[in-house]
């Protein structure tokens, strides 16, 4: 399951200056996040759908939804399967 989340900075005449964005996507086996804010996306904020802030946050990016969604399966393939572990190995040295 993928989850858009979105919180605004609003001028005055509740013109969106500033979309602030988190994307997730969720299964059993856990979680992942990417977030980022856009700027200038000359929306208004009482007329506003969120497909308009969705297309608002990819054109900004230059990518597409589903570039978005391939990054959140990756972390999360990232997250089950650790390509990489840390260890931590300690050494005795003898006094002679």
């Amino acid at each position: 399951m993928y989850r858009w989340q979105f919180s605004f900075d609003v001028n005055s005449d509740n013109t969106i200056h500033t979309i602030h964005w988190k994307y997730a996507k969720q299964t059993d086996d856990g979680v992942a996040h990417i977030y980022g804010s856009c700027s200038d996306c000359d929306l208004n904020y009482n007329t506003m759908t969120e497909q308009q802030c969705i297309d608002s946050v990819v054109a900004n990016l230059g990518q597409t939804e589903t570039d978005l969604q391939n990054k959140l399966t990756t972390k999360l393939n990232e997250q089950i399967t650790p390509q990489m572990t840390k260890k931590e190995k300690t050494f005795w040295l003898e006094n002679n």
